[in-house]
């Protein structure tokens, strides 16, 4: 009767020990979850932004100033600005980081596994070295130009505009400033299946464990309220 109650009760540690695993390891699941989708609705709103706030306008300036002549100032349908910045994005990583540090062996879901290294690893890092890129290149070139032909920061009079005409080498500047926010703008929309993917799977794995991926997101968005 001893050795059976050793062996219940050693039995009913294990699982209890695995119960309380498979409850980390949903929890871990579902902050991942939060992160991801948070992220997938920045990116979706950067696109938007970038494409509106920063890229019209330059490619708008880069085309008046690429055309054989001059565009005349009544021609001119906005004003001519030399935009820098970008639109932000929370890039969620302290629930990756608590998976890198003590969550890989506790995930058993090989697929969800080998999706976050996809996108944490290979997508957010590579948006990072552009951004960092961006960020240098703005500082060191687009920002003097800035100084050197806008009013306001920004807009660009008239005069001005056919000063920079005139300078080859800032023009390509311009044009190459155009063409960082075009790749940033790749970047952010290989993004999007990554995340696609990696927000399916963790809703497949939540569901499978009898929990509603929506009502994690609630929970989460009145936490924050």
């Amino acid at each position: 009767m001893i050795f059976i109650g050793i062996t219940f009760s050693m039995q009913f540690n294990n699982w209890n020990e695995e119960r309380k695993l498979k409850q980390l390891e949903l929890e871990l699941i579902s902050d991942l979850y939060v992160d991801v989708t948070e992220d997938y609705n920045d990116i979706q709103k950067n696109i938007i932004t970038t494409e509106k706030s920063f890229l019209r306008p330059l490619k708008y300036l880069d085309s008046c100033l690429t055309t054989i002549q001059p565009v005349n100032q009544s021609d001119l349908k906005d004003k001519l600005q030399i935009k820098m910045g970008r639109s932000s994005m929370s890039m969620n990583i302290g629930a990756y980081e608590s998976f890198k540090h003590q969550g890989i062996a506790l995930m058993k879901n090989s697929r969800l596994k080998i999706k976050l290294f996809e996108y944490y690893e290979s997508g957010l890092n590579q948006l990072n070295r552009q951004r960092e890129s961006q960020s240098e290149f703005g500082d060191n070139y687009i920002m003097p130009l800035s100084i050197k032909y806008c009013e306001n920061f920004f807009e660009m009079p008239y005069s001005n505009y056919l000063l920079l005409r005139n300078n080859p080498s800032d023009k390509r500047v311009i044009n190459y400033w155009v063409r960082m926010y075009e790749f940033n703008q790749y970047i952010n929309k290989k993004l999007i299946p990554l995340q696609e993917d990696l927000k399916l799977e963790k809703e497949k794995e939540l569901i499978a464990n009898g929990i509603d991926p929506k009502l994690i997101l609630q929970v989460a968005e009145t936490s924050k309220s």
